[in-house]
Order: C-alpha cells, then structure tokens, then sequence
C-alpha cells in the first residue's frame, strides 16, 4: 500500500474489469485495473452509514472510499475486498478509541 498523499492511498488489486468504473473513466470495456485509489472516510460517511440497513453499511462505506458503484465492488477479488474492509475498520476503529479517551477526559 502507497500513500499518495495524506488523502488518498492506493492498494494493488488483483487485475480487474470494472464495467461501470471503465464507462466513467473513458476507458475501454476491457481495461483490468491493477490498484484502486482510496480517499479517507469523512465523519458525515459514518453519520450516513449509520442510517442504512446494517447489511448495506459496508457497502456504502467501501463505495465512498473506492468511488467504485455497487456492480463495481461485486466485481472485487475477496482478497482485494478484504484489505478494503480492513482499512474501513482501522477507520472506525480509531474513532472509537478517540472517543473512548474523550470519555475518559471528561469523566
């Protein structure tokens, strides 16, 4: 994984026809992506998230990170989908401990 810049960071997928992406981009229907960018969650993402059915949270937040539409991200390798939900999770993760210590601070 690269950081571009504090962001966005790229990962390296598995070589990847993504049919919507590809139309958007203006490249050919045939073009296999090999890394996606990823832009940072922002808090209005989860207070969106929160209001979704809970099967549909993941969802969205690996479409607001990869800028990938749902028939895109069910094109992802597992593997590939698996760093993408970790990532996610380091994300939430790191926002409870914040908001744990907050808590903390206050008490």
């Amino acid at each position: 994984m690269n950081t571009m810049n504090t962001l966005e960071t790229r990962i390296d997928i598995i070589p990847t026809v993504f049919p919507q992406y590809n139309l958007k981009n203006h490249l050919s229907p045939d073009h296999q992506t090999t890394s996606l960018a990823l832009t940072r969650l922002k808090h209005g993402h989860l207070r969106v998230m929160q209001k979704l059915e809970a099967i549909d949270q993941m969802q969205f937040l690996m479409s607001q990170l990869t800028g990938l539409d749902q028939a895109d991200l069910d094109e992802l390798d597992m593997v590939d989908s698996a760093k993408i939900t970790e990532i996610i999770y380091g994300y939430m993760k790191r926002f409870s401990q914040i908001a744990k210590e907050m808590e903390r601070q206050e008490s």
